[in-house]
């Protein structure tokens, strides 16, 4: 009814998450709620949201993350483990804000500067999730040419390489290439990461990267699918060691 995974509904009932204004009446209808309850329900609801909203749920983010694309921060945010294949691309958690404003420069050159500014914000607070107490499992895979692209010029190349190099091996952190030498593993533009939470009651969800944002799919036949899809990247990658030789390689050619 809702058009949400499992997840995102036991979120709200456990009063993780604020349902939005068209999802409540829905809720309520479907819970056969009375007027008293519907009533108390509100007020609570209200009042809770008085008291401050989680980063992802204020307003200058909403506006610029809609649908599945805004779902995602908040299931990213509850993850205890995410496999991410990054592609073409260093991966989104990853990279320093000076890299990440590069990116925006381009890709949202059309776009104002407010919300410019609150995408880099919101990718910067994302990366709040790696530090944080307790935090989840992040195994990324990305292609050479995510590091070869002399993105913002080779000093600000230079030090997304020496940041990746320090993080590298970090308890909750692994960062594996997939080298050119890898053949066709190495030209896939597939970017998509797996999104497994605590606990046997919550679906894993499977969030692929579209031109229009980011799509959710908790369906088991599709996480078992790209489960495989990562696994076959991971097959062609270098391990962590001979990623940060190649990291340090790169570093040192745009000297």
């Amino acid at each position: 009814m809702l058009g949400v995974s499992r997840f995102t509904v036991s979120k709200i009932e456990r009063g993780q998450a604020f349902p939005t204004d068209e999802q409540l009446p829905k809720l309520l209808n479907a819970y056969k709620a009375t007027p008293e309850e519907r009533a108390g329900i509100v007020a609570t609801i209200e009042q809770g949201r008085s008291y401050g909203r989680a980063w992802y749920e204020r307003p200058e983010v909403q506006a610029v993350f809609t649908g599945d694309s805004h779902r995602f921060l908040s299931l990213e945010d509850a993850a205890e483990r995410i496999s991410m294949q990054s592609g073409p691309y260093v991966p989104g958690l990853l990279q320093t804000r000076e890299y990440i404003e590069a990116i925006v420069a381009f890709g949202q050159k059309n776009e104002s500067t407010e919300r410019r500014e609150a995408f880099v914000q919101a990718r910067l607070r994302r990366k709040e999730v790696l530090t944080r107490r307790n935090p989840p499992v992040l195994d990324a895979l990305c292609q050479e040419s995510a590091l070869r692209a002399v993105v913002g010029g080779p000093e600000l190349v230079r030090a997304q390489i020496r940041h990746l190099i320090s993080i590298v091996g970090q308890r909750n952190i692994a960062l594996r290439m997939i080298p050119f030498t890898a053949g066709a593993a190495s030209t896939s533009g597939a970017v998509f990461s797996i999104i497994d939470f605590p606990g046997a009651d919550h679906r894993s969800v499977v969030s692929q990267e579209r031109s229009r944002g980011e799509t959710l799919q908790d369906d088991p036949a599709e996480v078992r699918r790209a489960r495989r899809r990562f696994v076959d990247f991971a097959d062609h990658a270098l391990d962590e060691e001979a990623t940060v030789r190649r990291l340090a390689k790169i570093e040192k050619e745009l000297s």
